[in-house]
C-alpha cells in the first residue's frame, strides 16, 4: 500500500487520517452526551478538558485531511453507480466535512467567548484572539448543541452509504477506505 491516493483505492494517509477522525468525533459524541447530564464540578470539567483537547486534534487531523485530499487523486465512483448516488456520496461526504469544522469552530468559540484558551491535553493552551463575550457565548453554545446533531446523521447516512455498497451492491467503496480492493483473478 502506499502513502498517496491513486485513481481506484485511497492511500495509507488518507485511511489513517479517516479512521483516526471517525475515532475522535465519536469519542466527541460520547464525552459531549457524558458531560451534558452532569453538574458543574470537577468531574464534568475533566470530561471537557478532555473533550476540547480532542477537539484540537480532530481539527488538526481534518486540515490535513483535506488539504491532503486536494493534493492527491480522489478514487473514482463504482462504474454502474447510479448520477443520484454518486451526488448524494459527494454531498454527504463535503457535508460531512463542513458540518464538522462548524462544530469544531463553535465549540471553540464556545472555550474562547468563555475567557478560556483551547487546552491540549494539559500540554499547552491556545488563546484565541476573541474577546470574552456572554451573548456570543450563549449563541456558539446553540450552535454546538445543534451541529453535533447533523455530525450524527451524516455520519449515519455515511456508515450506511459503506454498508449498502459493500453489502447490497458489493462494490469496492468500503473496501477501499479499510483492507483494500478485491485483486482480480484475471
Amino acid at each position: 500500500m502506499t502513502i498517496r491516493n491513486s485513481s481506484i483505492e485511497y492511500g495509507a494517509l488518507a485511511k489513517a487520517l479517516h479512521w483516526l477522525v471517525a475515532i475522535g468525533l465519536f469519542a466527541l459524541i460520547y464525552l459531549g452526551l457524558e458531560q451534558a447530564g452532569l453538574e458543574r464540578g470537577p468531574e464534568k470539567t475533566e470530561i471537557r478538558f478532555i473533550h476540547g483537547s480532542i477537539a484540537m486534534a480532530v481539527f488538526l487531523l481534518m486540515t490535513i485531511r483535506i488539504v491532503w485530499r486536494f493534493m492527491n487523486d480522489v478514487p473514482a465512483h463504482p462504474e454502474g453507480m447510479k448520477a443520484w448516488q454518486r451526488m448524494s456520496a459527494s454531498v454527504v461526504h463535503w457535508g460531512l466535512y463542513a458540518a464538522v469544522f462548524v462544530q469544531l469552530v463553535a465549540g471553540a468559540m464556545i472555550v474562547a467567548t468563555g475567557g478560556n484558551a483551547l487546552p491540549f491535553f494539559g500540554l499547552f493552551s491556545v488563546p484565541l484572539p476573541v474577546a470574552e463575550n456572554r451573548e456570543n457565548h450563549e449563541l456558539w453554545e446553540e450552535v454546538h448543541e445543534s451541529a453535533w446533531i447533523i455530525v450524527a446523521v451524516l455520519i449515519g447516512i455515511h456508515v450506511l452509504g459503506a454498508l449498502f455498497n459493500h453489502f447490497i451492491a458489493k462494490n469496492d467503496v468500503l473496501r477501499r477506505m479499510t483492507v483494500g480492493r478485491k485483486q482480480s483473478n484475471d
